[in-house]
């Protein structure tokens, strides 16, 4: 069942702004921690928690934004406004992957190199692994509510909270080989930043190509297509559904379609059919669908329904 916009915004704007205090906490206690403990690690972390705020930012204005009704300069709503935000936020992700990498390699470097790293201290590691308890609940909350209200921004945002997990992940086997195995173990603190910023990379690859796509008018897919026509010749009165054109527009999809009718219907009667279809296309695809079907007569009785 869709759900209407203004509950969907104000759902997006209760799991943004829980993420907003728990990342507050969070930088409060890993700079803390990472201080009096001496990890630079930690500190590290804490830095790549701050952009947090940037991606929660784009979330909060994407929603206000997106969610505003059609108007007379946008007659297809705003959603386009929260795929550029999901865009952005998965710049976001690339410049932290990017940050993490290099600073992996250089820390490998240095290890080889001999140069002396302080050990850090248990509250560092606590302090770690409660990055990594509450980062992973606001990735498993955030997407559950994203997928829930269909949006694109929040599940971004949610892979957001998870690349700070498993990024506090890698700071916790760092400081817990540096802590009880000695300075020898200090390399799995890099060679796990590495391999986290590279599922980043990964992901924001996938998240990058979608995005955009769905601002170059890409369609719904071959499969969603086919979905579309089968639905569509299933509604008695409609003939070869054709020139099919679909899009997403942020949260919703706009469906383009063609289909043929006998020519001896009247013009009410034409109109039912494809209110009819309109109908069965937003139960599939949401109330908020833009549907717009154009009528044209088949005169080969033959085939006829």
């Amino acid at each position: 069942m869709a759900i209407d916009f203004k509950q969907r915004a104000k759902t997006a704007r209760k799991v943004t702004w829980i993420g907003i205090l728990w990342n507050v906490v969070l930088i409060a206690v890993k700079f803390a921690a990472g201080t009096i403990a001496h990890s630079s690690a930690l500190i590290a972390d804490a830095f790549h928690s701050v952009s947090d705020f940037g991606s929660d930012m784009a979330v909060l204005i994407s929603v206000r934004l997106s969610n505003r009704e059609a108007d007379e300069t946008h007659h297809y709503g705003h959603g386009k406004i929260e795929t550029l935000a999901s865009i952005l936020i998965t710049i976001f992700l690339f410049s932290v992957a990017v940050g993490i990498m290099i600073n992996g390699v250089l820390k490998i470097i240095d290890f080889y190199q001999g140069k002396p790293l302080r050990q850090p201290g248990l509250v560092a590691l606590l302090a770690a692994l409660l990055s990594v308890v509450v980062k992973e609940g606001l990735y498993r909350y955030t997407h559950q509510k994203g997928k829930a209200i269909k949006s694109s921004a929040l599940i971004a945002n949610a892979w957001h909270h998870r690349s700070d997990a498993l990024t506090s992940v890698a700071v916790s086997l760092g400081i817990a080989g540096a802590y009880f195995l000695g300075n020898h173990y200090l390399i799995l603190d890099p060679i796990a930043a590495i391999l986290v910023s590279l599922f980043i990379l990964n992901y924001v690859r996938v998240s990058f190509k979608e995005g955009i796509n769905e601002l170059l008018e890409a369609s719904l897919g071959q499969d969603v297509n086919e979905e579309i026509l089968e639905i569509s010749r299933q509604v008695a009165g409609v003939n070869i559904p054709h020139n099919l054109k679909t899009r997403r527009i942020g949260n919703t999809v706009a469906i383009d379609m063609h289909i043929k009718v006998k020519p001896t219907l009247s013009i009410v009667e034409a109109h039912e059919i494809a209110s009819r279809l309109e109908k069965r296309l937003k139960e599939a695809y949401g109330e908020e669908s833009f549907i717009s079907i154009h009528v044209e007569p088949y005169f080969e009785e033959k085939h006829l329904k």
